[in-house]
């Protein structure tokens, strides 16, 4: 007898079987939804390399598609930086060190030399993730798609747009071998910064060429390609080198470096160079790369090849002026209430050898040197004078410190000091505003205002008193040439930076010297040559001496120290520096004298170096009646802008007491701003000594 069956037992295949029979069509519709799609995504590049066309051996794929780039070299004809498209030199793959390609495979496209151009799994993957997105968030784009793309199309994420990009995939592996995509790739990829292919990258992060680049280095430039600009190591660097970390792992799974090289780059990560010498220069190259192209526009047409242009930047001057900024800046803004800087040197004939629009470009690209509009106060007075000198008026006439009221208009001097009766040499000196008013009067504030625009003001100069002050608003660069003006014996200049551009290979713009235009007699522009002298010799510019080398100049301070201004000459420099705030907040106590003199006179003596002692063309003054008066000089004291003669002017000469100059900022409020008498930065440098 056989044994007793359990229940239904001998039913379950035949249940299994009507089930299967019952879900079988819908599975056979899930199992070809499924297999359809992926087998489309497997035929898919079978398909398109039929289709794809071949590529044109004639057209450079370097070339197509790619910004602009400018290169700027400097005086000397060395690389002084780049605009638009910073492209470093085109690298074969045997000239970088293998883990670079590497590094971007194992990032991007881990079976890029096993698919044909597109991936059908990244592609699946993509897929699916957009779907439960259900918008575009990932992209599954092989090299050779990314390729496509930045060879041929634009960065749109539309389907006719991907479309497009599948089929030009194809037709680069149709035509090219992966070794040659992949440089291609390589050297046209986009790392941020304006920096496009590894080589130029390589340069703007590490300051080195991509064949000397690290591990560490090239797995953090491989972390750049789908968002340079956000994953920046210069937005944050300790996240750049987590991110690094990653494509090491991802390298070691590839089997592209083995553990212990990964283990030994994150020890060593890699870190971007200091640019703040580089950066300081943007200042310099954006107004130049406005310049050139101008000078390069044809028919209204801006050139459509790749420019080279020359300039007059001089770097160890250009430096120069960036480190005296810094410093002053940084050791005295903050108990000063000043954030920021200015500073632009040129040669007399208007060749711009240094521009520093900020203290730091990578905070503001703002440049204050060519943009900011600001009053210069007493650094507009020289030409009050120029205008009294061309009238006939001599720097050794005196006049009288007279109180001043000119239709309700009372200006005083600095301090409300009291100076009596001075030569106009020794009022420009010691920047009294009482006569300086007067002056504009005597002569006409019309005159004023010709004899500033003949000498290159530009903006508008309003015919009120109280434009001898200097509350009309100029820029930097302005001020500089029209002060150009008196360095150069009195011909009007224009600045310029660009002296020639070249468009593939051949120079689309020369500059040639213009017919020099006299716009101040010989005989009056040494006269106010002295009187700016004096200035820096015995009056409020005294912080600004070059120690032996013979400097012009003349201080400037706003009302409530809202700017302050040094702008001066030697036989070799026209400089002015100013310092201030954006937001136009007053700083605590600035004057011309004091932070701008600082800075005008570090950079200065930074250009100068090396170079002969030359003196001025000015006019010599005339011996002294009684040389009681001679041992009468003024008190030197450069931290007041507008200061208090020691001498007593209307007094009679054997009534007055030989006073030696008096240096103060040893105590109280400006002590604690400035420095104590034994702060060397802060001393004031004695009178330049004839021969020294």
């Amino acid at each position: 007898m056989s044994a007793p069956q359990s229940p239904g037992n001998g039913d379950r295949p035949s249940e299994i079987a009507q089930i299967a029979h019952r879900f079988a069509p819908a599975f056979a519709i899930a199992m070809a939804a499924i297999a359809v799609p992926l087998a489309l995504l497997y035929l898919t590049p079978m398909v398109l390399g039929w289709f794809a066309p071949a590529l044109d051996p004639k057209i450079d794929l370097y070339a197509v598609n790619r910004p602009l780039a400018f290169t700027f070299l400097d005086i000397d004809g060395a690389e002084a930086g780049h605009r638009g498209a910073i492209v470093g030199e085109r690298l074969k793959l045997e000239e970088m060190p293998p883990y670079l390609p590497a590094a971007f495979i194992a990032m991007e496209d881990r079976r890029f030399y096993s698919h044909n151009g597109i991936d059908p799994i990244g592609l699946a993957r993509a897929l699916l993730l957009d779907l439960r997105a259900r918008r575009a968030v990932a992209g599954g784009s092989t090299i050779s798609q990314q390729t496509a793309k930045i060879v041929y199309t634009n960065q749109q994420r539309t389907m006719s747009r991907k479309l497009t990009e599948l089929i030009d995939a194809a037709g680069l592996e149709k035509s090219l071998s992966k070794q040659q995509i992949l440089m291609l790739y390589l050297n046209r990829i986009y790392l941020g910064s304006g920096a496009y292919g590894v080589d130029g990258a390589a340069h703007v992060y590490f300051g080195a060429s991509a064949r000397n680049l690290s591990l560490a280095q090239a797995a953090m430039l491989a972390t750049l390609t789908r968002a340079p600009s956000v994953f920046s190591p210069r937005r944050d660097l300790l996240r750049a080198q987590q991110r690094a970390s990653l494509v090491l792992d991802s390298m070691v799974e590839n089997g592209a470096i083995t553990q212990a090289q990964a283990d030994e780059a994150r020890a060593h990560p890699a870190v971007i160079t200091d640019r703040a010498s580089v950066d300081a220069r943007n200042y310099f190259l954006d107004t130049a790369a406005d310049e050139a192209m101008k000078l390069a526009t044809i028919d209204g047409k801006a050139p459509g090849a790749d420019m080279i242009v020359h300039t007059t930047l001089e770097p160890k001057v250009q430096e120069g002026a960036r480190l005296a900024a810094a410093r002053t800046i940084n050791k005295s803004g903050k108990k000063t209430r000043t954030s920021e800087a200015a500073v632009v040197m040129m040669k007399p004939d208007g060749a711009v050898s240094a521009l520093i629009g900020g203290v730091d470009y990578q905070d503001s690209v703002f440049n204050r040197a060519t943009q900011a509009h600001r009053q210069p106060g007493s650094a507009f007075k020289p030409f009050v004078y120029l205008a009294a000198l061309e009238s006939g008026i001599t720097p050794w006439e005196t006049r009288d410190d007279e109180a001043v009221d000119i239709n309700g208009y009372k200006p005083t001097n600095f301090g409300g000091h009291q100076y009596g009766t001075l030569t106009l040499a020794d009022a420009l000196a010691h920047s009294v505003n009482t006569i300086t008013v007067n002056l504009a009067q005597e002569v006409g504030i019309r005159k004023v205002i010709a004899a500033a625009q003949r000498c290159g003001i530009t903006s508008p100069l309003e015919p009120n008193a109280s434009l001898a002050l200097g509350t009309a608003e100029v820029t930097p660069l302005e001020l500089t040439a029209a002060y150009a003006t008196f360095a150069n014996g009195g011909y009007r200049v224009s600045p310029y930076m660009v002296t020639e551009v070249d468009i593939g290979g051949k120079p689309v713009y020369q500059r040639h010297a213009p017919v020099l235009q006299r716009v101040i007699a010989q005989s009056v522009d040494r006269d106010l040559t002295y009187m700016l002298y004096n200035v820096v010799v015995s009056g409020t510019g005294g912080y600004a001496s070059l120690h032996g080398r013979e400097a012009a100049g003349k201080t400037g301070t706003t009302q409530d120290s809202h700017d302050a201004w040094f702008v001066g000459f030697t036989s070799d420099y026209v400089a002015a520096a100013w310092v201030g705030n954006d937001d136009s907040s007053p700083t605590r106590g600035v004057t011309g004298g004091t932070l701008p003199a600082y800075i005008w006179r570090d950079a200065m003596l930074s250009a100068e170096q090396g170079l002969p002692l030359k003196p001025l063309d000015k006019s010599a003054p005339p011996p002294p009646e009684d040389e009681t008066l001679l041992a009468s000089g003024g008190t030197w004291d450069g931290a007041n802008d507008e200061q208090v003669s020691s001498a007593t002017p209307n007094l009679p000469p054997d009534q007055q007491q030989p006073q030696q100059p008096e240096r103060r900022h040893r105590g109280g409020l400006l002590g604690w701003l400035f420095g104590s008498s034994d702060d060397d930065d802060n001393q004031p440098p004695p009178p330049p000594r004839p021969g020294r």
